[in-house]
């Protein structure tokens, strides 16, 4: 059975609730997010279901490239594939719309209320079955569109869900169970922030580092969440926090011999600075899973601003260093870690143009490519690389400010600049002489 390349969205409760159709959560309107949403899932061709004829398509939606978007009045003929069926009166998290996407028969995608739960706020379906809740998204073949429109011709906001009540008793294969991820009937303004409860706090990454679970996400998750309703891009939000890391490298250099300010007080607030540029580090990821905003360009101008942040803060550093000791190697010990880092940089740059095809630096892995999981080297490496992340060691350079003891910083700088520089190196190399051998073999199968 092919996959299905088209989508149905019911408009459900909002036909009677029109004013909801452009009520936002978290920066899109609700069908706009489902829009958005089965496009990045591979569905290309979207009817909206909407008998009254409240809805009419704008913005992105319209903008779509290579997806079509069409409001009706009748419910569409469904092609050979099946459609995918969801209700627009709700906000589901992204990774449920898989599970209809690879459906090879039909299913309705059933969740529990605890599923995706921030504090007291829980998930909320359709309809109950057993201990579980309909999402409202659902899998339909052409077989059952006679008795889902006849359902629909009864009750035009409510007529599916009786219609997926009554085929889930009789068909106990029609359930299909998540595996977590939150789910949101809207139906008032109530549901909404509830919804977006749900939804900003699904943005927790399950890579976030000890320091980013614990303190980071906390602090940048409500000022993304206030973002949102604005038009700050992710890519502005990437420009503007490395601010912070600017503002952190100034006052390192020049808060004591220009502003007069003490050694302890311009270490104390370049260490803040750029935990202040760490936090808030994750709002533009954020605003950009959360409004679909992804972007090849948008990688490659994380990284690469992340990478000028770290080394201006670590010529702050090394001249912060040399103020309090009045040792000039500490100035060289922070020329040879700008050229220790960038020799690392332009290595994992050139492994991410060439191999992974992305501007995500997660993406680069460490260990051999030839093992799995990178061999013992690889495994190792990873390990290790959760304490030496970018949030773990900026929240030990703001210790170290307060504490006044940042010189003891300069020293870590060097040394993990010079350890990162040669590990690179060498597995830049290897990745040379791979991708030279795997030449050689296509030319002689050529």
């Amino acid at each position: 059975m092919t996959e299905p390349t088209c989508a149905i969205l019911q408009t459900g409760h909002l036909q009677s609730n029109p004013e909801l159709l452009r009520a936002r959560c978290g920066g899109l309107d609700l069908v706009e997010r489902h829009v958005l949403g089965l496009h990045h899932a591979g569905i290309h061709q979207i009817f909206v279901y909407d008998p009254k004829g409240h809805y009419k398509p704008i913005g992105r939606v319209l903008s779509l490239e290579g997806t079509t978007v069409q409001a009706v009045r009748e419910l569409p003929e469904f092609p050979a594939g099946g459609v995918i069926w969801a209700r627009a009166d709700a906000v589901v998290h992204k990774q449920l719309i898989s599970l209809v996407r690879n459906a090879e028969k039909a299913a309705v995608v059933l969740g529990r209320p605890e599923h995706g739960k921030k504090g007291a706020t829980l998930s909320d379906g359709f309809l109950e079955v057993g201990a579980e809740q309909w999402t409202g998204l659902a899998f339909f073949p052409p077989a059952v569109r006679a008795d889902l429109l006849r359902a629909l011709a009864n009750d035009a906001e409510a007529g599916d869900i009786a219609f997926v009540h009554e085929r889930v008793d009789k068909e106990k294969g029609w359930k299909r169970s998540s595996e977590g991820g939150f789910f949101r009937r809207i139906r008032d303004r109530r549901d909404m922030s509830a919804a977006e409860r749900l939804l900003f706090h699904s943005l927790r990454k399950p890579q976030d580092g000890l320091v980013a679970r614990t303190f980071n996400r906390p602090l940048s998750l409500p000022v993304s969440r206030l973002l949102s309703r604005t038009h700050l891009t992710p890519n502005q939000l990437t420009v503007l926090n490395a601010g912070f890391a600017v503002a952190s490298a100034l006052v390192l250099f020049l808060g004591h011999p220009v502003l007069g300010w003490s050694l302890w007080l311009s270490g104390a607030a370049g260490g803040l600075l750029i935990q202040a540029c760490s936090v808030y580090d994750g709002c533009d990821g954020e605003i950009a899973r959360v409004k679909f905003q992804y972007s090849h360009l948008g990688d490659w101008l994380d990284t690469i601003f992340d990478d000028i942040c770290n080394c201006l803060f670590f010529a702050g550093v090394a001249a912060w260093s040399y103020q309090y000791t009045g040792q000039v190697h500490y100035i060289w010990m922070g020329v040879g870690a700008f050229v220790g880092q960038w020799i690392a940089n332009v290595v994992m740059y050139y492994y991410l143009i060439k191999v992974a095809g992305t501007g995500n630096n997660q993406d680069y892995q460490l260990g051999s490519a030839d093992k799995p999981g990178g061999g013992a080297i690889g495994r190792v490496l990873n390990k290790l690389k959760y304490l030496t992340k970018r949030d773990f060691h900026l929240f030990a350079f703001m210790l170290m400010g307060l504490a006044n003891v940042l010189w003891v910083g300069a020293y870590f700088i060097f040394a993990s600049a010079m350890i990162a520089a040669v590990i690179l190196s060498i597995q830049h190399v290897q990745l040379l002489l791979r991708l030279r051998r795997q030449r050689q073999e296509a030319a002689r199968a050529a």
